[in-house]
């Protein structure tokens, strides 16, 4: 089935293409016919057809498990619908499928009646295409207190969960309900699956009195700090380019796919969260951040890239010209010049920094100048590569005419500053996550990484083993990713006894854990020596967690020293004796 995607090649006993998920020149893309799995040792994407599917299509499990089936003319039982659904999809059943009902009434409204030709008339000019329009679901909401809710009412939903879902408002007299969203252009807000959770809803007015947009508030199933607006969409163009361009708001990402720029996402109005950024990390190598080319614009750039640069990401920012938007760019340039001059041009984080810092400065002054170079050499005091310093020194000795001698001293004034107020926090400068670092190539696998997933492949494969480790109440594994892990294959196989690691990585919706697991399934290990390799494992691991240990109640003896708290400290060492005592032993 995979052959039908990707052009593979027989070598030895498995097949070989170019993967999918990520753009690639040389084969690196495997399949295993005898294990029916597949894996990329270039981006390290894994897992059996159905996965596949789901990946590349961005379709569900249950999507995926019946487009298979009618494409096999198989017949599924006809209460399949409910397996593979979590329990959240369950809780919130109903709630998920009146956003459907909504969005495709909206879209039917829109498209197929005469009270939508107003609005479909203005996206028309908007650049908007019939094919665009049905691919984002854009609707129209009538200017009618009763529309939805009558729907809703008929089709039997519990109105009281309509109002929890945000899509109706109960009347003040508690007499009834009335459409929150009326005489707005809808579009449907979808989670990292391609469900409709929320919308957004613009007016086609302009009147001051009228607010722009209006959005769905938060309910229990869309949380604005955790949707990536268009990453269903975008997913296996980031994978295969490595990048993700970040916007503001999802009217750009939808103008950028409308110009082939397939690998856009946007937040919803909000501040840039540690939930987004573990989704962009997941998915791409490299941010682009484009945001407006306004003051606000340039801020949120400025928060956007610290926060993504905080937390090692290698990120670049698209700088927008004479406050516009890059939906206001594309309409006066077109979309060939957003590509490449915006999107295919961007700034580094430091020449951004650059830039931002000069922005709001005359350097005809002197305490701008000074201002300028001190802004600009904090950033460059968290940056460890000499070059980059040297070059970025060299640009702001230019641009201020002040000598690259006494730029340099400033410099180290501040970097020495920043390594004595680290030794106070007792936190080396070298361990902060300050620095975007670009992801070359996969992190080679530790010792300790290694003795985990050669277990884990052998906990997928024997149920009497995962038994003993339950009634022994061991803690086998010490990273939190194989702990997780671990937690789902007990519930896996109480419900399903025998062990199938296809089925259990198809419950797993997180694709990095998946990966964990099919990666660990397909190791080849020799049944012969399975015993000795366990126990080689689990003494591997016990030493690691001792020596962790050991790691942690050392610091903690020390800190206890340096605040005079002597018998705590002593009582930390004897602890810390006793550990090597028994790493010696084993």
């Amino acid at each position: 089935m995979i052959g039908e995607y990707i052009q593979l090649t027989k070598k030895g006993k498995n097949w070989f293409g170019l993967c999918p998920f990520h753009g690639e020149n040389t084969p690196s893309f495997s399949v295993s016919e005898e294990k029916q799995l597949f894996h990329c040792f270039g981006c390290g994407a894994s897992g059996n057809a159905i996965t596949f599917m789901m990946d590349l299509e961005n379709r569900t499990f249950t999507e995926t498990v019946i487009s298979l089936a009618e494409r096999a003319s198989i017949e599924l039982d006809a209460g399949f619908s409910q397996y593979g659904a979590s329990p959240r999809q369950q809780e919130f059943k109903q709630t998920n499928e009146a956003h459907t009902l909504a969005a495709n009434f909206y879209s039917h409204i829109l498209l197929n009646t005469v009270e939508g030709e107003e609005a479909l008339d203005y996206l028309e000019k908007r650049g908007f295409t019939r094919e665009s329009i049905e691919k984002y679901g854009v609707g129209w909401a009538l200017d009618d207190f009763n529309a939805l809710s009558s729907l809703l009412t008929r089709k039997q939903f519990d109105m009281q969960e309509m109002e929890r879902a945000g899509l109706i408002i109960k009347k003040d007299d508690g007499t009834g309900y009335f459409d929150r969203f009326r005489g707005r252009i809808m579009f449907p807000l979808w989670d990292d699956n391609g469900n409709v959770i929320a919308f957004s809803g613009r007016a086609l007015s302009n009147e001051k009195e009228t607010a722009k947009y209006l959005n769905s508030p938060e309910t229990p199933i869309f949380e604005k700090s955790k949707v990536l607006y268009n990453l269903h969409n975008a997913r296996l163009n980031i994978r295969k380019t490595g990048k993700v361009i970040l916007f503001e708001g999802f009217m750009d990402a939808i103008s950028a796919d409308q110009i082939d720029v397939g690998n856009a996402v946007a937040i919803m109005g909000t501040s840039l969260s540690d939930a987004h950024l573990v989704k962009l990390k997941r998915v791409a190598k490299q941010v682009i951040i484009c945001c407006d080319g306004d003051d606000a614009g340039w801020e949120a750039a400025k928060r956007f890239a610290s926060l993504a640069a905080s937390k090692g990401m290698d990120i670049q920012i698209a700088l927008l010209p004479n406050d516009m938007d890059p939906d206001d760019y594309i309409q006066q340039y077109g979309g060939e010049a957003f590509q490449n001059q915006i999107i295919g041009n961007p700034h580094s984080y430091m020449s951004f920094v650059m830039a931002y810092a000069k922005r709001s400065k005359n350097l005809a002054y002197e305490n701008d100048v000074l201002q300028f170079i001190h802004e600009v050499l904090e950033e460059l005091a968290l940056r460890t590569s000499p070059l980059e310093r040297d070059l970025y020194i060299r640009q702001l000795s230019e641009e201020t005419n002040v000598s690259i001698e006494a730029i340099n001293q400033q410099f180290m004034k501040i970097a020495g500053n920043r390594a004595r107020q680290a030794k106070e926090n007792h936190t080396s400068p070298a361990t902060k996550e300050t620095t975007p670092a670009p992801v070359l190539q996969k992190k080679a696998q530790t010792g300790t990484e290694r003795a985990e997933r050669i277990l884990l492949h052998h906990l997928l494969n024997d149920g009497a083993l995962f038994d003993r480790f339950k009634e022994e109440q061991r803690e086998v594994f010490c990273h939190e990713d194989y702990r997780t892990i671990f937690v789902r294959l007990a519930g896996f196989y109480e419900e399903y006894q025998t062990p199938d690691f296809h089925r259990f990585a198809e419950s797993i919706e997180d694709r990095e854990l998946r990966g964990i697991v099919l990666e660990a399934a397909m190791l080849e290990c020799n049944p012969e020596n399975a015993e000795q390799e366990i126990e080689d494992c689990i003494l591997h691991l016990e030493k690691y967690r001792i020596k962790m240990m050991i790691k942690e109640k050392s610091h903690e003896s020390q800190e206890a020293e340096r605040n005079n708290d002597i018998a705590r400290a002593l009582e930390l060492a004897l602890e810390v004796i006793q550990l090597r005592q028994s790493l010696a032993a084993l």
